[in-house]
């Protein structure tokens, strides 16, 4: 595994929301997740965490969440078909999140990242045992 560092450097609106929420994150994934990887930092980190892309999106304290928040995916362990609905749907609360924010083989590769990587923070499970399946629309 190789480290790298990705600077908010795209052009138009999208870079400077990127730009303001991350600022330079650093990528901790195999080189053949690098793309997804980039990809997740490019179109979901303003709303999302996740360490192995380098973001900071979602606040882990209730009381300083914004309602833009979404997941923690250092502590929720999604599929790739969760992941999929959720990016085709706008997730599954009628939340901020746009549907179809990505789309195609970007939506499908960011699917498989969050599938490969999404869950690795979590230190211990609270609460009844999980289902057989991570969608809560499922």
């Amino acid at each position: 595994m190789r480290v790298r560092t990705v600077s908010g450097g795209a052009t138009g609106l999208a870079a400077l929301m990127f730009a303001a929420a991350c600022g330079s994150s650093t990528i901790k994934v195999r080189d053949e997740d690098h793309a997804a990887a980039v990809l997740f930092t490019q179109r979901c980190a303003g709303c999302h965490t996740l360490a192995a892309a380098g973001t900071e999106g979602a606040s882990t304290d209730a009381r300083t969440r914004e309602q833009r928040d979404g997941p923690n995916f250092d502590a929720r362990k999604v599929t790739r078909e969760c992941a999929l609905f959720a990016i085709r749907n706008g997730g599954f609360s009628g939340g901020p999140m746009p549907a179809n924010i990505v789309a195609g083989k970007d939506a499908e590769a960011i699917a498989d990242f969050l599938a490969r990587y999404s869950g690795g923070g979590a230190t211990q499970v609270s609460g009844p045992p999980p289902k057989a399946h991570d969608c809560p629309a499922a």
